[in-house]
């Protein structure tokens, strides 16, 4: 046999089972002996004798007695300590983290509140307390402890009920009051709730409020602040100072305006539109008048704010010489700004001109960019004439870049119209009825062709025709050309505007003196705002246009007939049509500034006028002919047709109407087709030859009446 253990360890191991086996027999050795050893025992004792029995890992009988005994003094302890320990920790014990002992078991209903929490017993919990211990069995030094605070708390309680029942005697409070603050430094060592303490309490406070109320008046430092009013109140009543007390009815008024201050002061900041007036109200409001400091801030922030927006709007309205201007658009959102909390005059103002404003710069930009639409009555120019004046008598405040630009436009467009040759310096405006009127009468597309009468001689435009019998002549002839001219019109110049060049150089003195090549450069010059809006530009558009056409018929005219082939004595009508028409316009005409067809045209009829007169060549008159229809009577079915009514089967047969001669035939005889309609035409075949034309449904042939 082979042994694992040795006899030394074998008995090592018994003796520490045996050791360990006899542990609760010890344990309960120890506890018979602390209860025979004294009938009250320390419960610190029984507190090492529990925790040594929960150690062992065994279960005990007596080990659930002596736990709820511990358990039970320990929640008398907590009690006690609450009137003995002056500040409670607020730690609370820490559990054991380890494995839980057989023989622990919960509390229930155990009140493991921090003793911190609670407020201070009386003396009737106090003395309840000594009562409850003498039940429990076990002694410690809090028993006594106890016992000595609640002769402390008596003798309290008793100089308390002296000084209270002597608190209205004629006595020096000064030394009354100290004693009190010496029983209440006292009473601050004792953790036990006293009524005599609490009203000894009062005393000392109401004696300290009045100390420092009627300090305040003697310094005449008077209370602002609502909040230290409302402190002071509650001060008051907490002390049981008297309503009758001419302290606390001053503290009650003081509130009272206070609270009045404040309504006022939230209605005012709950308004949607507040008033500078409103406001200042605040600002210089009476001082002895206790106010919330918050609440004053916020007004004051407010009255600087419409202060601020004040002031400046009446900045912008009546600015001083060399300040910038502001935009419109800036000024709006200050506008805008102000309105959402303020009603302030000098912003109603401001936005009235300012409103004012931004419509003028809308107009500005609609006529800028070519859209405005002039509803009005009278001339736009005029109208933006008075926009200027207005803008420059209650508009200079702002700056109005829209405005500005129209501005410049409209001083080159009177520029403009000042560079127009029938501008008149007196009226201030162009003159142009009178000419646009001879324009129009000069170039009519319809009259580009002279008059076919060999009457028209004059430069006007009226015949020069034969007075009736009797009756004298006031019209003179040209010895060169052989124009006559009515008296009056040859009364312009004495000479014959045909045939002297003077009518067209210059010499003879005319209103219109300018060339018709300088208006196209005066059209192109003109700012985009005369383009859009003005009515003499449309007007030198026209005369323009009119004329220009003119003018490419006249120069194309003489180019050819000034060549030396086409000097011919037919084109003195259309020279004389052409200088009718340019002595009416008055003004210079040619292809170049040096150019006058006025000239051109002079010197051509002086050449066309001394050619021979040209021989007229006889016309051939073209034979008449008579055919044998023309000399019959109609046939008795009303038919004049190529058959003569020789075939009586063809009465009753179909029939056609020349739409020239209206003479009706049969349809089979001149060959018309059954398939025609009623909307092609029919010209019969003597008509045809008639007028040397071909018939389109046959070939006709004539035969002489005397041939057979």
């Amino acid at each position: 046999m082979r042994k694992r253990f040795s006899d030394a360890d074998l008995l090592e191991t018994l003796n520490k089972v045996s050791e360990r086996a006899s542990l609760p027999a010890v344990w309960r050795g120890k506890l018979n002996k602390l209860l025979v050893e004294s009938a009250r025992p320390q419960l610190r004792s029984l507190r090492a004798l529990l925790a040594e029995g929960e150690r062992i890992n065994f279960f005990i009988p007596e080990l659930a007695a002596l736990r709820k005994c511990v358990i039970r003094g320990n929640e008398w302890m907590d009690a006690a300590n609450t009137f003995l320990i002056r500040k409670q920790s607020r730690k609370r014990s820490r559990r054991s983290r380890g494995k839980q002992p057989v023989n622990d078991v919960t509390i229930n209903g155990a009140d493991d509140r921090d003793p911190g929490d609670r407020p201070d017993g009386g003396l009737d919990e106090l003395y309840a307390l000594l009562r409850e211990v003498e039940n429990l069995g076990f002694d410690c030094p809090e028993i006594g402890n106890l016992q000595t605070l609640g002769q402390h708390a008596e003798e309290a309680k008793h100089k308390a009920r002296h000084l209270l029942d002597t608190v209205d005697e004629d006595l020096d409070r000064e030394a009354f009051v100290q004693e009190c603050e010496r029983l209440l430094l006292q009473g601050t060592s004792i953790n036990v709730h006293l009524d005599e303490i609490t009203e000894v309490q009062k005393i000392v406070t109401r004696e300290q409020l009045i100390r420092e109320l009627e300090e305040s008046e003697k310094k005449n430092d008077t209370v602002t602040t609502l909040e230290d009013i409302r402190h002071l109140l509650t001060r008051a009543r907490a002390c049981s100072l008297p309503a009758d007390h001419r302290l606390m009815k001053l503290l009650e008024d003081k509130q009272r305006a206070g609270d009045n201050w404040e309504e006022r002061a939230q209605s005012i900041l709950a308004q949607p539109f507040k008033t500078i007036d409103e406001l200042d109200d605040f600002a210089n409001m009476d001082a002895n008048i206790p106010i919330d400091p918050a609440v004053l801030d916020r007004l004051l922030a407010a009255l600087a704010k419409a202060q601020d927006l004040d002031k400046q709007a009446k900045v912008w309205l009546v600015p001083e010489t060399g300040t910038s201007r502001p935009k419109v658009q800036d000024v709006m959102r200050l506008v805008q700004k102000a309105e959402k909390e303020y009603s302030i005059p000098s912003i109603s103002d401001l936005k009235r001109t300012a409103e004012i404003a931004v419509d003028l710069e809308n107009r500005c930009e609609d006529v800028i960019k070519n859209r405005y639409q002039h509803r009005e009555d009278g001339d736009l120019f005029d109208m933006m004439r008075k926009w200027k004046i207005y803008a420059a008598d209650h508009l200079a405040m702002f700056a109005l870049p829209m405005f500005d630009k129209l501005d410049k436009q409209l001083v080159i467009h009177y520029k403009w119209l000042e560079s127009l040759p029938w501008y008149c310096p007196e009226h201030k405006e162009p003159e142009a009825q009178k000419l646009i009127s001879d324009v129009l009468e000069a170039t009519r597309p319809e009259e580009d062709n002279p008059p076919n009468d060999e009457y028209y001689t004059c430069i006007c435009t009226l015949a020069v025709r034969p007075p009736p019998p009797g009756i004298l002549s006031d019209a003179v002839q040209c010895d060169h050309c052989f124009a006559r001219f009515h008296g009056d019109c040859a009364k312009s110049g004495g000479s014959c505007p045909f045939c002297d060049h003077n009518h067209w150089n210059g010499t003879i003195h005319k209103e219109r003196a300018w060339h018709f090549h300088l208006l196209p450069e005066i059209l192109h010059a003109a700012p985009d705002i005369t383009k859009n809006y003005s009515e003499h530009w449309k007007q030198l558009e026209i005369i323009v246009h009119r004329v220009d056409r003119l003018t490419a018929h006249i120069g194309q005219f003489c180019m050819f007939a000034q060549q030396p082939g086409n000097h011919l004595a037919h084109f003195i009508p259309h020279v004389r049509h052409y200088m009718r028409k340019l002595f009416k316009l008055q003004f210079q005409i040619g292809a170049t500034r040096e150019e006058s067809y006025g000239l051109d045209l002079a010197g051509l009829h002086r050449i066309l006028a001394g050619q021979p007169p040209p021989v007229k060549v006889k016309k051939r008159r073209r034979p008449r002919f008579t055919f044998g229809q023309d000399i019959d009577k109609d046939w008795t079915d009303g038919t004049r047709c190529i058959c003569r009514g020789r075939t009586p089967y063809l009465h009753g047969y179909k029939q056609v109407e020349c739409e020239v001669c209206n003479k009706v035939y049969h349809t089979g005889c001149v060959f018309y087709p059954d398939t025609a309609t009623s909307t092609d035409r029919f010209v019969c075949p003597l008509c045809c030859l008639r007028k040397n034309r071909t018939y389109p449904y046959s070939e006709v042939r004539v035969k002489h009446a005397g041939l057979s």
